[in-house]
């Protein structure tokens, strides 16, 4: 297993980021120390053997229960038609939650939560996703695919929906699922992808996607597809104010976007409400390939009207295809916005964190939490404790073996980080001063991939020591 070490050309990239961290707003945000504790991590709780895939966890922050999302392969079952051309039916998948009332240490039997006939889907940048409300509610969001829908002229066959369920019980049981994005709500033919789930402090929920009308309409006029400099994606966000029951029309965050890479939106007790994805511009002069860096916009009504989205830091990350990899979004106490990011910019590959302290305008200079020479794609994700300590989790696939990093950002100005662990994909929350973090287990050489080899919990609480 490749050392966790952070090698010279890494360390000497990360103190010269770090150097840059005490701007302007130093009073309001301490430079980042260049000392580093050490995180402790419990046992890993093995949840689910081979064949679950793409975990997410929510705290209830009142009473500590833990719940665990993801989707499974339903024992038995025959493989599922697929819409798309030149692929072999996928297994037949369910949404399902685990409770754990003693912080993660040992989780209940998991509840089915999808409608039977939902052909599901789960990607690592639109896994089934977990959130909790305010009084308790727990929310899940999760994807299906309608592998009948077609349009005429394209070879483009399926499409996938959202659908949201809700449990005022603590998980024992959950709602019909309620669709969110169809023809109904939107005005519009789409399909839906990349999404997340938002419970703001007020108790609204927020639905946010990367959305196709714009290809979808182009096709349905010209009767082919569009040409690839044209093809782009929207973010999208929507707001439900009564539990999830209902949701209003989405509106347009930013464009144009990354077609495959994972969204966020974030909002503190008080400012604005923020959505993230990665951006996809033609800004290079003489270059084919589109510039893909992550972009942050904020709205003062709830969603209504979006600012123009701007870069969280100009890395000018250029690439032909999408990395499908998600960013980490989070607002503090004080109302400044947290972000952190996988970047694969030739001047800079690696994973970075930058905050906000005027309401997402401008971003520190980043702090580099992985660098080297080559960093592969990396899925990142940001919880924010109760002392607005910023923790972050991200995969390190430099060596043979795939690794999860986890890394905290003290408020104030501390770095500590935990002995990575063999894993994929990880998700996780913060509760108290620590935080529980959910990742996939790394598949047998065999394995098909994207199968996904199981899921691990673990918690981390800060230590001592340098």
């Amino acid at each position: 297993m490749p050392s966790n070490r952070i090698d010279l050309v890494a360390a000497s990239a990360m103190l010269a980021l770090v150097a840059g961290v005490a701007d302007a707003r130093a009073e309001e945000q301490p430079a980042v120390r260049q000392a580093t504790m050490q995180l402790v991590l419990a046992d890993p709780v093995t949840l689910a053997g081979a064949g679950a895939r793409n975990p997410t966890v929510a705290v209830d922050p009142r009473s500590g229960v833990v719940y665990l999302a993801w989707a499974r392969e339903v024992p038995g079952a025959a493989p599922m038609a697929t819409a798309r051309q030149h692929k072999r039916p996928d297994p037949k998948l369910e949404a399902v939650v685990a409770r754990s009332d003693d912080g993660g240490r040992s989780f209940g039997t998991p509840v089915i939560v999808n409608a039977s006939h939902d052909k599901v889907q789960s990607s690592s940048v639109s896994p089934t996703h977990v959130a909790v409300g305010p009084k308790g509610t727990v929310y899940v969001l999760y994807s299906r695919e309608d592998p009948e829908f077609a349009l005429e002229g394209s070879p483009y066959r399926g499409r996938n929906l959202l659908r949201l369920v809700r449990s005022d019980d603590g998980g024992k049981s959950f709602s019909p699922p309620v669709e969110i994005g169809g023809e109904g709500d939107e005005g519009v033919v789409t399909s839906l992808g990349m999404a997340n789930l938002f419970v703001a402090p007020d108790g609204s929920l927020y639905a946010s996607w990367l959305d196709t009308r714009e290809t979808f309409a182009h096709i349905r006029e010209h009767k082919k597809d569009p040409p690839k400099e044209a093809y782009a994606s929207q973010l999208r966000v929507a707001r439900s104010t009564n539990g999830g029951r209902t949701f209003s029309k989405s509106t347009l965050a930013a464009e144009p976007v990354c077609v495959c890479c994972g969204t966020k939106v974030a909002q503190g007790t008080e400012g604005p409400l923020f959505a993230s994805t990665r951006g996809s511009w033609r800004e290079l002069k003489g270059s084919y390939d589109s510039v893909r860096d992550i972009v942050v916009a904020a709205s003062s009504d709830h969603g209504r009207t979006w600012s123009e989205a701007i870069k969280v830091h100009n890395d000018r990350f250029k690439i032909s295809g999408c990395p499908d990899v998600t960013p980490g979004l989070s607002v503090d106490s004080k109302g400044r916005l947290h972000a952190a990011w996988y970047t694969g910019t030739e001047r800079h590959p690696g994973v970075f964190y930058a905050v906000s302290s005027d309401q997402g305008k401008t971003f520190s200079q980043p702090v580099a939490l992985l660098v080297d020479e080559w960093v592969p794609y990396a899925d990142v994700k940001l919880a924010l404790d109760a002392n607005d300590n910023a923790w972050v989790a991200f995969e390190d696939r430099r060596g043979d073996i795939d690794l999860v990093q986890l890394v905290r950002i003290g408020a104030d100005g501390s770095l500590a980080r935990a002995e990575p662990w063999a894993g994929t994909i990880p998700d996780l929350a913060a509760f108290g001063d620590g935080a529980i973090v959910a990742s996939g287990r790394v598949a047998a050489a065999d394995a098909d991939f994207g199968r996904g080899g199981g899921i691990e919990v673990r918690m981390a609480r800060p230590g001592s020591g340098s």
